[in-house]
């Protein structure tokens, strides 16, 4: 009976021995398995994450660019905007400017009514355009507006004909402004 007990034991001992090397052999396995897996996750995971990084990183920029373009158009957009102004007070100084006034004056098509300038302009040109308008035939009353800061204004009856610098360069506005950025190489 000992040797049978014996032969039982040795059996269960051998057939532990197996089920261990199996399950050790599985559990192996299934360490490479999901070390592999793991491997691979935190290799996916760095990528992911250094792809937004990257990505967080450009819309940065992109922000900055952004930003950076708006100041600069602004200041761009505040200098043009300088130098129309200081060449709209200059143009009534121009060497060519009575020229401009009587150019103004033949194109309204108008020979009588009245005649409105600038108070500078009737105080430096009056004698002048009276002799142009005189040669010209025209009858005008000549008055001053304040308000404008040169060209002319002509008023017969219902019509008007608005030739003031203010307005010629309301109405070209959006070109002087180009013309100043092509000059200033903004554009």
């Amino acid at each position: 009976m000992k040797s049978i007990v014996e032969k039982i034991l040795s059996d269960a001992r051998n057939e532990v021995e197996t089920i261990k090397k199996r399950y050790d052999a599985e559990i192996n396995n299934l360490k490479q398995e999901y070390e592999t897996k793991i491997a691979l996750a935190e290799k996916s995971l760095k990528e992911e994450i250094e792809k937004k990084k990257q990505e967080e990183i450009a819309r940065a920029l992109a922000r900055l660019k952004l930003e950076y373009n708006k100041k600069l158009t602004t200041q761009m957009q505040s200098y043009i905007d300088e130098i129309l102004k200081s060449a709209i007070k200059k143009l009534p100084e121009h060497k060519k400017y009575f020229d401009f006034l009587k150019t103004l004056i033949k194109n309204s098509g108008v020979k009588e009514g009245e005649l409105y300038l600038s108070t500078s302009d009737i105080k430096r040109y009056k004698l002048q355009l009276e002799k142009f308008l005189k040669q010209e035939n025209c009858n005008f009353t000549i008055k001053s507006e304040d308000n404008m800061l040169g060209g002319v204004i002509i008023r017969k009856g219902n019509t008007t004909f608005l030739g003031s610098i203010d307005v010629i360069v309301e109405i070209n506005r959006d070109d002087l402004k180009n013309i100043i950025a092509r000059t200033l190489e903004y554009i």
